[in-house]
């Protein structure tokens, strides 16, 4: 079964992307969510909201790419 993008995201300090588009999200990402309590934010959102905020944020990183 594939990794959802949440799934991904969760499981990317242990298996880092090799998708560039992935590698800057999920590094801006997880700068932001090292800040005080934004990570418990982030937490607080359900499943489904989080994945469809990673899928368009994805989606404006790809389209941002050279």
């Amino acid at each position: 079964m594939d990794e959802t993008l949440l799934e991904e995201f969760q499981n990317s300090r242990t298996t880092a992307p090799t998708d560039p588009a992935k590698k800057i999200l999920f590094a801006v990402l997880n700068d932001l969510f090292g800040r005080s309590g934004l990570d418990h934010q982030w937490d607080a959102i359900d499943d489904d909201v989080r994945q469809e905020l990673l899928e368009e944020n994805l989606e404006i990183v790809r389209r941002n790419l050279p």
